[in-house]
């Protein structure tokens, strides 16, 4: 007989959701099958939709298949080339892959996967990740797991994107293990479902788990074998731009006339507070140097700047109107 976690009766019994994932590593990441299976545990009914292959910094690009079959092999060889361009895994039919970006996954889930295969089911949340690697400040542009995520807020979902701290880049055939306690995948899949399950708890009988046009962004810190210090992670309420928030940069190597990766930069604009709660930290700040916190910031897509500044705009434009 299978005993039932307080988590998983909690869940079963009164708010057993149906989630959709997705994410920017591909669909044989280890992460996303923690994930995926630690929301099964607690009762929710889950289904993933990711990219074949790694398309980690798509952003929101949006690909589509060129072909109904693979040209190359997806990531990890899983499935190889000459398979077709969108399937499911072998004994789990809500395991799906599509040859696509994580953007492009989301509209794969709801015009075609859901409609045609589960009777168009009602998606009470999305979820994207857990991605190999944070994404925090300014790289909430450059993430395919936040292009997931915002694109299912675009549709009128509710979304959360999780990004934990080790960039693993792990199949899960091989490094998947829930019973690990000091595995990283383990621990950030465990304090995902907890946040997951607060959120629906939260929302009680409204029909929505966060308001129109709202989503989430969260980053977990070193956790487990990374920091055996830290093995539950204390959530900190966090905004993404703010002190120390920063931006990806290049730099040129002169001997081999080849650009590469810089260091991250801090810009004053990054640090500019318009919208949102200018008490909070950034969640780049929590991150580097916090200890042991996981960060929860609130975006919305609504992308127009404030009253103050656009009327300040006006104001400047105002002889050509």
């Amino acid at each position: 007989m299978k005993i039932l976690t307080p988590l998983t009766f909690l869940a079963t019994t009164v708010f057993a959701k149906n989630i959709l994932m997705s994410n920017d590593d591909g669909w044989a990441s280890t992460n996303i099958r923690a994930f995926y299976y630690k929301l099964k545990e607690a009762g929710h009914n889950v289904y993933i939709t990711s990219p074949v292959s790694q398309r980690s910094g798509y952003g929101g690009k949006f690909d589509i298949p060129e072909s109904n079959v693979l040209e190359i092999d997806g990531e990890f060889s899983y499935p190889p080339a000459g398979s077709p361009a969108w399937g499911h895994e072998e004994f789990d039919d809500h395991i799906w892959y599509f040859n696509g970006t994580p953007a492009s996954c989301i509209a794969f889930a709801f015009d075609y996967l859901l409609p045609k295969y589960f009777d168009n089911v009602t998606i009470d949340l999305v979820v994207a990740g857990i991605n190999e690697a944070n994404n925090y400040g300014s790289y909430f542009t450059l993430s395919g797991t936040m292009g997931a995520t915002y694109n299912a807020v675009y549709r009128g979902y509710p979304a959360i994107s999780f990004s934990a701290s080790n960039w693993n880049n792990s199949f899960y055939k091989d490094n998947l293990d829930l019973n690990d306690p000091l595995l990283e995948s383990t621990i950030v899949a465990t304090k995902a479902v907890e946040l997951v399950n607060q959120v629906f708890e939260s929302q009680g009988e409204n029909p929505r788990a966060l308001g129109l046009g709202v989503g989430l962004n969260v980053n977990f810190p070193a956790v487990g074998y990374d920091d055996e210090t830290c093995m539950d992670p204390k959530w900190t309420f966090t905004r993404i731009t703010g002190e120390a928030a920063a931006g990806a940069d290049l730099q040129y190597d002169e001997k081999t006339n080849t650009f590469g990766w810089g260091d991250d930069q801090t810009w004053a604009p990054l640090t500019a507070c318009y919208n949102g709660d200018c008490t909070l930290p950034s969640e780049t700040y929590i991150i580097k140097y916090g200890k042991c916190q996981a960060t929860i910031s609130t975006f919305s897509i609504d992308f127009d700047a404030n009253a103050a500044l656009t009327s300040q705009v006006k104001d400047i434009l105002n002889p050509l109107f």
